[in-house]
């Protein structure tokens, strides 16, 4: 059941200042938040939809993106997270999340660039954005761009590349001057 197109929309419609949340608002925002896949899919952009102040929205709409991935969405997510930047445009941590979801998610590392780099420019301590950065350069044969991004990961995180192992072979592709991840050419079929 497709539900939550309409419901975005009708969310999307509010103007993005802080509003005055509904107690029904509030309730299905607490419901959303307790419930698993479809069902909190509908329950959270219903949530939305009723009027939820900022902050709450925000949660409201990170777990809705997440349940969105878990069910094979993605491209729902996406529009979750460009939704989310819209609503909270100084909010750092919002286009971090749009910036990996269109690179992760998407596949889409041009549309990904601009939208971490707002991200650095807002927050330029966080390593996880320099390191989303040096992906996303990399992924578009940016060697220079990458190595540069991920080196500024690991100055601020020493310890950046310990549980990433596809950034560290990002980085270590780009060093080398090349492109990440390689495209692969099938192997011609057996004689």
């Amino acid at each position: 059941m497709r539900l939550l197109a309409p419901l975005l929309l009708v969310a999307a419609v509010a103007p993005f200042a802080e509003r005055k949340e509904t107690a029904a608002a509030r309730e299905e925002a607490r419901r959303c938040l307790e419930l698993a896949r479809e069902r909190a899919v509908e329950v959270c952009g219903r949530a939305l939809a009723l009027g939820l102040a900022t902050s709450r929205a925000a949660v409201v709409r990170r777990a809705l993106a997440l349940e969105l991935i878990a069910l094979d969405r993605g491209t729902e997510a996406v529009e979750v997270y460009r939704e989310a930047a819209r609503a909270q445009p100084e909010d750092a941590e919002t286009h971090l999340r749009l910036g990996q979801a269109l690179l992760s998610i998407g596949g889409d590392a041009e549309a990904a660039l601009p939208v971490l780099e707002r991200a650095r420019d807002l927050r330029p301590d966080e390593p996880r954005t320099h390191g989303a950065l040096g992906l996303a350069a990399s992924a578009l044969g940016r060697a220079a761009e990458a190595v540069s991004s991920f080196e500024a990961a690991l100055r601020l995180d020493p310890d950046y590349f310990a549980s990433r192992p596809g950034a560290r072979r990002a980085y270590e592709a780009a060093l080398r001057g090349e492109r990440w991840p390689v495209a692969l050419t099938p192997s011609p079929p057996p004689p």
